[in-house]
């Protein structure tokens, strides 16, 4: 589906029917990290084959292959970061790190300088500490079938 004719052929479907859209480009073939200093359509892009992800664009065979050298790399949930996985995306240190915190992997400070550790942390983990709070309405049916006992 990410091949170029297959890309072409989704692209001329988007201009039928968005005929006035002048500003939409196909990416070149190959590129598999576009930076967004302005505002890019992300709808086109991702039929182009990108995933957004605030100002980055990557593209969605690339991460698949990406998360793949995660997977190979991780060790007691920590991941050890490499320069094939910087080459495969096509980006400098800088984005790729920025990239991997939207992404919503941290940093982990280890005591070795040259090698680079993350560690995924996802948001929905931080919800050890928060209480959950219900609402009692003694007036619904569920709160009457819980007062019923079966023998």
């Amino acid at each position: 589906m990410l091949k170029p004719k297959a890309v072409d052929l989704r692209v001329k479907l988007w201009k039928l029917y968005y005929p006035n859209d002048e500003k939409s480009n196909i990416p070149k073939f190959g590129l598999n990290f576009l930076k967004s200093g302005t505002a890019k359509n992300e709808k086109f892009l991702l039929i182009c084959g990108f995933e957004n992800f605030d100002k980055f664009y990557v593209r969605i065979d690339i991460l698949e292959r990406f998360f793949l050298k995660i997977i190979e790399n991780t060790k007691n949930g920590i991941i050890k970061i490499d320069s094939d996985m910087i080459n495969l995306i096509g980006c400098n240190k800088e984005n790729f790190s920025k990239l991997l915190e939207l992404m919503q992997y941290k940093p982990k400070k280890t005591n070795e300088a040259k090698e680079e550790f993350f560690i995924y942390e996802p948001k929905y983990f931080n919800k050890k500490n928060k209480k959950i709070v219900r609402n009692s309405n003694k007036n619904n049916p569920f709160d009457k079938l819980s007062d019923l006992r079966f023998r």
